[in-house]
């Protein structure tokens, strides 16, 4: 806690770094009446708790994927976008709502002179309860599960590691800090290095990836290059799909071809997309569209 100097007022800026690791992490009275500096140092401590919280809930849940990811060469990048996802929507949550909910807990206890048994019972209670509460707010029984073990976390975190803190020196507290990244960059390490090699982009995966959308154009053509013959509405009916080879590596030109005739009536209708690994556009393409489409 701060010691106010004769004046009343508090230390200058060129000591205050020095206070501040020295009650970074101590808690006030519980009995107390919360004063502004029993405040100030409650909200900085609540603060360092979502820290630790919020990479203790990230690892948590990203944990499934890690056992369920399968042996794929994007192993690595698929736990870092799914980690990132569950840190967007947890951290700020945990950070927020259960900083204010748990200091408002705090400040409740300390202001009605609750201590003991009692009090550690109640104040947990309270957080697991606002904990599920985040679930019904989102009409998620997910999110309630969520939201009542980050409370549970929270709660404990701040009783117990927190606690612990001020008997370590300051390096070993920053060290402390730098534990959570360290490990998720162990475990996004592994990930990587277990991980098989990066396969190479086909002709047949540039053709799958075409073909695989729904509701297109593209649907009428053959899954797989090569042709098809149709009779459609009296016109002899020809689709093609072939597959080019660009100057680029891995990128190619996905041709669908579509020919038609009826007696002396012809024509042809062409589509060709760019496709690399993980995207395509068009390119171009000619002729007007089939006479016994039109009308459909």
């Amino acid at each position: 806690m701060f010691v106010c100097g004769g004046n009343g007022q508090f230390p200058s800026k060129n000591n205050y770094i020095f206070i501040l690791k020295d009650y970074y992490f101590s808690s006030f009275s519980w009995g107390d009446l919360l004063t502004q500096s029993d405040l100030r140092q409650m909200l900085v401590r609540k603060l360092v708790v979502a820290y630790f919280t919020s990479w203790a809930i990230v690892l948590w849940v990203s944990f499934p994927n890690i056992v369920l990811g399968g042996a794929n060469w994007n192993a690595a990048g698929n736990y870092m976008s799914w980690v990132f996802m569950i840190a967007l929507y947890a951290v700020p949550t945990i950070f927020l709502y259960g900083s204010l909910v748990s200091s408002l807990l705090e400040a409740a206890a300390a202001r009605l002179k609750v201590k003991g048994p009692g009090e550690v019972l109640v104040s947990g209670l309270l957080h697991v309860a606002f904990g599920f509460c985040c679930g019904f707010v989102l009409q998620s029984s997910l999110f309630s599960i969520m939201g009542g073990v980050a409370a549970i976390l929270f709660f404990c975190c701040d009783r117990i590691i927190v606690r612990a803190i001020p008997s370590l020196k300051i390096k070993a507290r920053l060290i402390s800090f730098t534990v959570p990244v360290l490990l998720f960059v162990l475990i996004a390490g592994a990930i990587y290095a277990t991980s098989p090699p990066k396969p190479p982009f086909t002709a047949k995966d540039a053709v799958q990836f075409a073909t695989s959308g729904n509701g297109t154009t593209i649907d009428r053509f053959p899954k797989e290059e090569g042709q098809v013959k149709l009779k459609i509405g009296g016109y002899d009916v020809e689709r093609e799909t072939k597959v080019e080879e660009t100057a680029r590596k891995e990128t190619y030109n996905v041709v669908f071809t579509e020919r038609w005739h009826k007696g002396e009536e012809n024509g042809q209708y062409q589509m060709i997309y760019e496709v690399n690994r993980g995207s395509m556009g068009a390119k171009g393409g000619n002729g007007a569209e089939p006479p016994y489409l039109q009308f459909k």
